[in-house]
């Protein structure tokens, strides 16, 4: 009789209170692991939603900027160079994996013939991306940065006192 208790435990039967209750636990941990994973935005995170969207355009060569130099360890910017102004169904199908990928789209900042730009969140994110033709050629940009992202920001210099000396006391 003690061995069917201790397997009618162990396999889950008779004892579906404590089951369920840790499965609720471990469904809800999993639940917050989940979206605290979803919260950190790092700029290989970025990169990933990036490369994902200009796949989709079907058309040109990404390349990505060097900004590590430039002081701000959380910013990613790419660039998507086509021969041509790319097409209203290329720029659609980043929009759209963009989108699937959290970032929602803030607004349109400009539309022309051939110049269009969005500006879209994700978390603590910022993208600009712009689509059209510039001097240097035609494609998509991606500029992002945030506030967070998962890497150790430069350190400042120390700061120097900077209180003012107490005036000389008048005799």
């Amino acid at each position: 009789m003690t061995a069917i208790a201790v397997l009618s435990a162990l396999t889950g039967c008779g004892g579906g209170d404590s089951v369920g209750a840790t499965g609720e636990r471990a469904t809800t941990t999993a639940r917050a692991a989940e979206e605290g994973a979803r919260d950190e935005v790092t700029p290989d995170a970025v990169r990933g939603d990036v490369r994902s969207a200009a796949a989709a355009a079907g058309t040109g060569r990404l390349g990505f900027l060097d900004t590590s130099k430039a002081g701000n360890p959380c910013r990613v910017v790419g660039s998507l160079r086509t021969e041509d102004v790319p097409k209203p169904e290329s720029v659609d199908s980043v929009l759209a994996v963009l989108k699937a990928r959290g970032w929602g789209q803030k607004k349109l900042m400009l539309a022309e013939d051939t110049n269009q730009a969005w500006q879209l969140v994700k978390n603590d994110w910022e993208m600009i991306l712009g689509a059209g033709k510039v001097p240097e050629g035609s494609g998509i940009v991606f500029d992002a940065s945030g506030k967070a992202c998962g890497v150790s920001m430069p350190s400042r210099p120390a700061a120097t006192d900077l209180t003012p000396p107490e005036p000389p006391a008048l005799p």
